[in-house]
């Protein structure tokens, strides 16, 4: 597979891995609509063209779909972007770029090597659940503090993911301690929400949940990982390093200044 090919791939299964509550098909874009909770679930995925529409209608449409719904127009733009030159047309047009992040990956065989199994860290306890689990919410919202309006609408796009998920909660000392998610699809485990309360961070726990994910994606015949870290955060990213991910591309958001 071309990285060109991964990229489309990756981009494909983490929108299906995030899904949105609405999605209007815009000759080969998707136009995604969330209430206004996260980007990805609210921006327009413009990686595909079936060639019904020139670029203008497209942006006419889109920037009209958010409009709409009064909220910011949002493109999602990596190297997958269709047209090739997109990310210097929404430039042209007054469009800032906002949290870069980096696409990383690697062999579940490796992160299992790499990171130390549980018989290491004596105090902690790990389950995998793989339906919906509130009480892994609960702790998740916790961790993250997110609350309220931004909860409800995280928690419908977890109940709406179709693939095979893992829901995972570590205990420390018998106090529930950290949270992960995994989502699988196309041979790749998708790793989302790794959340840890404050009193349990630069414990290990984020490294355990990692391992106990790559663990059961095998069982699944997965047999890679990815993940979506911001350039900003250097402590996920030495976590992730250690893990054996490394940035098999970048991506950010382009966003339309509003008018005010």
């Amino acid at each position: 597979m071309s990285n060109s090919d991964t990229i489309l791939t990756l981009e494909t299964i983490a929108a299906n891995a995030w899904p949105a509550a609405e999605v209007e098909a815009c000759h080969g874009w998707r136009l995604r609509h969330t209430g206004g909770i996260t980007r990805r679930a609210n921006s327009v995925w413009p990686n595909g063209d079936t060639g019904g529409a020139p670029l203008a209608d497209k942006l006419a449409r889109a920037e009209a779909f958010y409009a709409e719904r009064t909220l910011p127009v949002i493109f999602q733009i990596c190297d997958a972007m269709q047209p090739a030159d997109l990310d210097a047309r929404l430039a042209a047009r007054g469009y800032g770029a906002d949290a870069h992040t980096h696409v990383q990956t690697t062999a579940l065989a490796s992160m299992v090597e790499r990171l130390p199994s549980l018989r290491h860290y004596p105090d902690f306890e790990v389950e995998v659940s793989e339906e919906f689990d509130p009480l892994w919410f609960e702790l998740y919202c916790e961790s993250e503090a997110v609350s309220g309006h931004a909860a409800a609408m995280r928690g419908d796009i977890l109940q709406r993911i179709a693939a095979p998920c893992g829901y995972v909660v570590l205990r420390a000392g018998g106090e529930p301690a950290a949270v992960g998610l995994g989502v699988l699809e196309a041979g790749w485990l998708g790793i989302y929400c790794m959340a840890t309360r404050p009193e349990f961070r630069r414990q290990g726990a984020a490294s355990a949940i990692l391992r106990t994910l790559a663990v059961w994606a095998q069982l699944y015949d997965a047999r890679d990982a990815y993940l979506q870290v911001m350039h900003r955060n250097a402590a996920a990213q030495a976590l992730y390093a250690r893990a054996g991910f490394v940035t098999t591309y970048d991506y950010h958001y382009r966003i339309k200044p509003q008018a005010g």
